[in-house]
């Protein structure tokens, strides 16, 4: 079916949202995003990014049906994507999607991309033209884990600490949560996470009661969880989760995810995603699922 391509407009957050809710139904997982990624980086990242003269939303594209029903959407975070409802898009639409990539959101140096185009496993028509417009695959894969809550989580006692939902929380405590976390204090990030952090609560999606956090006696957190669900599909996804350097190795993380899960169940969710292929998760009970395959772009010389 013919699609026409047209720019990314403000009011088609929600339009994409949509999206990839009926990609999933469609294709019983993701096929790159979830709502995750893109309610974080528009409420999260972009906004702590707005002092940056060139805007995420600026770079993503839209290809709909003559009905106005999307048929791809291509964006950025960092790496470039396609987010699309099928494994097998037609060649026409395949090429408008490199050629839209490559000169609006690959950059280059010296002849050599310098970030990576994104393909799922199991797209050989995307993988085929990848190589054909030269296209080098990377020796790595990105991961998508996933868990089937099949069971009860025990998530243990966790003595000299609380664990409290999203709206018992202050913004600034979340944030400062996440600068530990991920060790970033005194970087010139930490006080735009400061003071944009709290612009999550605005998300379509957001559930204060599961955004989890664990604090110590000082009421500072040291732990915390934040979970996306998808309530057409009855998955969810985890986003972000982090402890505190100082406190790791106590059963804290695994403590404030498995209320997560709990709490999940008692809604419906059968199958929670996560993005990353740590130990870690892999201890609690995570599964390899999916795999998306990083390709850097060699221009012709």
């Amino acid at each position: 079916m013919k699609t026409n391509f047209r720019p990314y407009m403000t009011n088609d957050f929600l339009k994409v949202r949509d999206f990839l809710i009926q990609t999933y139904s469609k294709l019983g997982r993701p096929n790159s995003w979830g709502i995750d990624r893109w309610e974080f980086l528009e409420f999260f990242q972009e906004a702590r990014n707005s002092h940056l003269k060139r805007r995420w939303q600026d770079r993503i594209g839209l290809w709909e049906y003559s009905n106005g029903d999307l048929a791809a959407v291509a964006c950025d975070d960092g790496d470039v994507y396609f987010l699309l409802d099928t494994f097998e898009p037609s060649d026409e639409l395949i090429d408008e999607l490199f050629q839209y990539a490559e000169e609006y959101l690959l950059t280059y140096e010296n002849g050599v991309s310098t970030n990576h185009l994104a393909i799922t496993e199991g797209m050989a028509g995307m993988e085929k033209v990848a190589k054909n417009r030269g296209y080098i695959s990377m020796e790595w894969d990105d991961i998508m884990i996933s868990i089937c809550l099949e069971r009860d989580f025990e998530r243990g006692i966790l003595e000299g600490f609380k664990l409290k939902a999203g709206s018992e929380v202050g913004d600034l405590s979340k944030a400062q949560g996440h600068i530990m976390a991920f060790d970033y204090e005194g970087s010139p990030h930490a006080e735009l996470t400061r003071k944009y952090y709290g612009n999550i609560k605005n998300a379509p999606d957001y559930r204060p009661e599961l955004d989890l956090f664990i604090l110590n006696k000082a009421d500072e957190v040291v732990s915390f969880c934040g979970i996306w669900l998808d309530e057409v599909n009855k998955v969810a996804i985890l986003e972000p989760v982090g402890t505190h350097k100082d406190y790791r190795r106590r059963g804290l993380g695994k403590a404030v995810i498995y209320e997560g899960f709990n709490r999940l169940k008692g809604m419906g969710v059968g199958k929670v995603y996560v993005g990353a292929d740590q130990p870690f998760y892999r201890s609690i009970g995570f599964e390899p699922d999916f795999k998306i395959h990083p390709w850097k772009k060699v221009k012709n010389t």
